[in-house]
């Protein structure tokens, strides 16, 4: 039995032999009348070829041949820009180029078949690696066919989606330029082994299929070819580094994040010519810090962190102390109004002359001081005056008493009692009118005081009008240059 299951397999690996030889000798290893045309005929041919070689050495005759690499990227989309992960997310088309010694035919032979697509996982491709690679995927490319030429030329355009890492400056933000690098190379090929040059020698992103991007504007897409030796090898490694300048269109983040912050600060300009006894001007202030801590909270939310502060973020703060000290400046205006009523005492004369005289003339006040200009205080023939009718010519009721006393003793002693009783109720009136004088006097006094310290706080109300005015806007002339520059440099 052994013999003869010998004999049976020494005569199944000699029919096997001879048909292989057969196919060898007809070059293509198929009969004329087979189904399959021409180009299945030339995959078919190639790729048992390659089965033969393997894949995984590069396509050269000799070892000592530089194998030349042509690569480029064609810009699709920049998908997404994410400032807080600094990661740059680009759709691209991957263009490579390289010849292969192993994918050539003899065109006559195979009836003028010149270009096939075979799959790329079925023969040699580089293995060129993003370098600044930032993503969390295994695999970037999609699977897409090789077009191969009958001289051996392979044209690979795999689409892809490049997550890479890009250092964000924010400091002109919302009017920033961000520059991002994409670095390509060989992980293994050094330059000895395999050299990259760039697609149809074009040192730049194709961008004739960009699509409209509704956030970033692509200023350029330059490309530059390097050397660089690594500490791992000795051997010096060859790569392309694509380097993409965007700006951010920041027509959406004026309207949201600076036009607001400039209106409420302006809004602070209205607390200023708010009368002191109205409640609406301490209200109004709180309202204001209230919602320019939530606008400053969008603000953060949209700001990336970063080692250098954002100018913009330098402005929001100042107006955060711009609106905080307003609400202390309006309870210091309000205080200072009040204490006029509160403790009726005089300004300080040398208070008084500086900002009635010099301050006021010099904030147009003039016709507000004006009244409280006399240099003495208020006197009590002269209130008394104003409030009974009577001009300094003299006075329907005199001080002089002792008059009254000596008419009312000469009524008594003339046993007049009517006389006398009439009398002394006049005198009972006099007195009365005396203390309701002194009373009027007093309250008289009492308002011209609060009336000056009230016209003392609408002064300071003016100057901090007049302060936080210009602080807004000499903060916006030094802001927003320093915010554009960076739009204008290239």
């Amino acid at each position: 039995m052994d013999v003869k299951w010998e004999l049976k397999i020494l005569q199944t690996f000699l029919c096997w032999s001879f048909l292989m030889t057969i196919f060898k000798c007809r070059g293509t290893g198929y009969s004329s009348n087979t189904e399959f045309s021409y180009e299945d005929r030339v995959i078919k041919h190639l790729l048992r070829k390659y089965a033969e070689r393997g894949k995984y050495g590069r396509p050269v005759k000799n070892y000592s041949d530089i194998l030349n690499l042509h690569f480029g990227l064609q810009l699709v989309q920049i998908m997404n820009l994410d400032e807080r992960k600094q990661i740059l997310t680009l759709n691209v088309w991957t263009n490579y180029g390289w010849t292969d010694v192993h994918l050539r035919w003899n065109v006559t032979e195979f009836h003028g078949v010149k270009k096939i697509n075979i799959p790329a996982h079925e023969i040699w491709t580089p293995d060129l690696r993003l370098y600044n690679f930032a993503d969390e995927r295994l695999h970037e490319r999609r699977d897409s066919l090789c077009i191969v030429g009958h001289d051996g030329s392979v044209s690979w355009i795999p689409q892809a989606i490049f997550k890479s890492s890009c250092d964000i400056d924010v400091k002109a933000f919302p009017f920033d330029k961000q520059k991002c690098h994409l670095k390509f190379g060989s992980w293994t090929y050094d330059g000895l082994q395999l050299d990259l040059f760039f697609k149809d020698n074009k040192e730049e992103m194709d961008t004739s299929e960009f699509q409209f991007s509704n956030v970033w504007h692509v200023i350029s897409a330059v490309g530059k070819k390097s050397k660089v030796t690594y500490t791992c090898c000795p051997e010096p490694f060859i790569d392309l580094t694509f380097s993409i300048t965007i700006r951010r269109k920041a027509t959406f983040y004026a309207y949201t994040l600076i036009l607001p912050c400039v209106l409420l600060t302006s809004l602070t300009l209205i607390l200023f010519w708010i009368p002191a006894e109205s409640p609406a001007k301490l209200t109004l202030g709180m309202s204001i810090f209230m919602a320019y801590f939530v606008l400053l909270s969008i603000f953060q939310r949209n700001i990336p962190p970063s080692e250098t502060s954002p100018v913009l973020g330098t402005y929001y703060c100042v107006n955060m102390v711009l609106i905080t000290m307003s609400s202390f400046l309006c309870v210091f205006v309000v205080n200072m109004s009040v204490s006029g009523t509160r403790y009726p005492v005089h300004l300080p004369k040398t208070l008084k002359k500086v900002m009635f005289s010099y301050v006021a003339r010099a904030l147009c006040m003039d016709n507000v001081v004006k009244p409280f200009m006399d240099e003495g205080h208020v006197t009590c023939p002269t209130t008394s005056r104003r409030y009974m009718g009577v001009n300094g010519d003299g006075s329907k009721f005199t001080n002089d008493w002792k008059g009254s006393s000596e008419t009312l003793i000469t009524v008594q002693k003339e046993s007049n009692t009517e006389l006398a009783v009439i009398h002394t109720k006049v005198n009972e009136i006099r007195n009365f009118i005396k203390i309701y004088k002194e009373r009027l006097e007093d309250k008289d006094r009492k308002e011209k005081i609060a009336k000056e310290w009230k016209v003392l706080a609408l002064i300071f109300d003016r100057i901090f009008f007049i302060i936080y005015i210009t602080t807004i806007i000499v903060s916006l002339m030094v802001v927003l240059p320093i915010i554009f520059d960076s739009d204008i440099e290239d």
